[in-house]
């Protein structure tokens, strides 16, 4: 089974893969979408951080599309 979601806000589009036919069985695959010069403004607000100690700057997370804080980037093994 396939659900697909957009965010309002963001514009991101979400595409789920679950196993079997319900939701209940978990998911199999996320697949985000990002709409144009998303990415490209977040590029633009990064060089702005450039100045910034590593732990006060924010970075993007690949998976959600959301921006993270040095820990949780860490954590998630992302820098």
């Amino acid at each position: 089974m396939i659900k697909v979601f957009t965010c309002e806000v963001t514009g991101i589009k979400t595409t789920y893969t679950y196993n079997g036919n319900s939701i209940v069985s978990g998911i199999a695959k996320a697949e985000f979408e990002y709409p144009a010069g998303y990415l490209d403004s977040f590029k633009k607000k990064s060089k702005s951080q450039d100045n910034l100690p590593k732990t006060r700057r924010l970075y993007l997370n690949p998976a959600t599309g959301n921006e993270v804080s040095y820990a949780r980037a860490k954590a998630l093994k992302i820098i």
